[in-house]
């Protein structure tokens, strides 16, 4: 299957546009990136965590979102794949170089769509013969407490590369903290507080006052057409796998979705 079966309309942003307005953006078009441009020359792209990164920089803690531009927070090292390439190859070239999707550009270098993580996973949709467990992130996870302050949680989510943190409690899950989600914290507390204090009072902000409480569940035994359901109907890029109790036994994952997309829809042997 070529990408351009799958590719999605691109919502682009001028780069001298401001923050606020494109978080606005991000938000409205229900999309976790938007493409910026120049005189409509493709300049970068700029997504959930490319914001939170800019708001919880201590230099810029204290300008409002307001006051700052696209330019100012976006990736400009851009990757682009066209329209004829194989949906399974540029999984894989996501997978390699930790990309959450990319814009598709013609052989004139025209921008004619984009492709993400999510429009992969869509492809899950009819596996229901394949189960959580299969495809699971299981071992190595990184969880945060309800009261772990939410820019040492930021960078925990930026160091680790991954699109989300389940939220936990003796091991049950309390909630789901996504970058999208610590954008959104970031950019109220920097409307909300007066710029004298922000800096002081940053470090105030906790987990659960940016964490999505009561987050859709799966299990292991759960087929990958109905954990893709839920995160497509929540728009969430990542949901906690729980066990009786909700005590959290692993993560499925977009990037678990399109490394199976890259493996040509098969589960990976067990070793």
């Amino acid at each position: 299957m070529e990408v351009s079966a799958i590719m999605s309309e691109p919502v682009t942003i001028d780069k001298d546009q401001r923050l606020s307005y494109a978080l606005d953006l991000l938000d409205k078009k229900g999309v976790d990136r938007l493409i910026v441009t120049e005189d409509n020359e493709l300049k970068g792209i700029l997504t959930y965590a490319d914001i939170a990164d800019r708001l919880g920089v201590s230099k810029v803690v204290a300008v409002s979102i307001g006051r700052l531009h696209v330019s100012s927070a976006m990736t400009d090292t851009v990757i682009t794949v066209t329209p004829d390439e194989d949906i399974t190859d540029v999984a894989q070239l996501m997978i390699n170089r930790g990309m959450s999707g990319c814009p598709v550009v013609d052989k004139n270098g025209e921008l004619v769509g984009v492709i993400t993580k999510m429009e992969l996973s869509v492809l899950v949709r009819k596996f229901d013969k394949v189960k959580v467990s299969e495809l699971m992130t299981s071992e190595g996870l990184i969880i945060v407490s309800p009261v772990e302050r939410l820019i040492k949680a930021r960078a925990e989510l930026l160091d680790a590369g991954v699109s989300g943190l389940p939220v936990t409690d003796g091991g049950r899950v309390l909630g789901l903290l996504t970058e999208r989600m610590v954008a959104e914290a970031m950019a109220r507390f920097s409307v909300e507080v007066p710029d004298k204090h922000r800096a002081n009072q940053v470090r105030q902000i906790r987990v659960v006052d940016a964490m999505l409480q009561q987050p859709p569940l799966t299990t292991p035994e759960e087929s990958l057409a109905e954990a893709v359901e839920k995160m497509l109907e929540s728009n969430l890029n990542i949901l906690p796998v729980v066990t009786e109790g909700n005590k959290l036994v692993g993560v499925i994952s977009q990037t678990d979705l399109t490394r199976f997309v890259a493996n040509k829809f098969k589960v990976p042997e067990s070793e």
